[in-house]
């Protein structure tokens, strides 16, 4: 058993396993770790604000992520994560393209 346990952690300490295979929501967890957040306020954007911005940037055109985050951005709200794993692990072109909106 000991042999077992001591596998399993080197396979997820080397990335070779993601710890987020093992939980139920693995693919929600990840995605609910990055948030659009009011400079003022600390809130996070509303599903409303955030549809309005997607709706404007592909009206009659593909979608766009720096169109996107310019849109929250100038309506207050810049680009956070929850975990550092976000961007270094899981979503790197995503916040390579957000990252100039934090």
């Amino acid at each position: 058993m000991k042999k077992i346990i001591l596998i399993l952690s080197l396979f997820i300490l080397s990335g070779c396993v993601d710890p987020f295979l093992f939980s139920y929501a693995g693919g929600n967890v990840i995605y609910d770790m990055a948030y659009w957040e009011h400079v003022d306020t600390k809130e996070k954007a509303p599903l409303k604000t955030e549809n309005d911005c997607f709706d404007k940037v592909t009206k009659n055109n593909p979608f766009s992520r720096d169109k996107y985050g310019q849109c929250l951005y100038e309506q207050g709200y810049r680009f956070r994560t929850s975990n550092l794993l976000y961007c270094f692990w899981y979503m790197k072109e995503e916040c390579k393209d957000y990252n100039k909106f934090r």
